[in-house]
């Protein structure tokens, strides 16, 4: 995920706070003379530990692999 925004992690969390709200009222719901049925809330739930890790991440300053430090070393 390069380029990726500590706003834009935070927006893809919320959506998925969304995403687990909805599932919570209502499993199911019907459009016109369709049922349909939302993601699974342990999809939904691993999304949002995964977004806040994200969240984590970027608010630190980055990942882990961009905060190394290189040595420069005589061959």
């Amino acid at each position: 995920m390069t380029g990726l925004t500590l706003k834009e992690a935070q927006a893809r969390y919320r959506e998925y706070l969304e995403a687990e709200k909805k599932v919570l009222a209502g499993q199911r719901y019907k459009i016109e003379n369709q049922e349909l049925e939302r993601a699974p809330l342990k999809e939904i739930r691993e999304g949002m530990k995964f977004w806040e890790g994200k969240c984590n991440e970027l608010a630190r300053g980055g990942n882990k692999i961009t905060n190394l430090r290189i040595i420069p070393r005589d061959i």
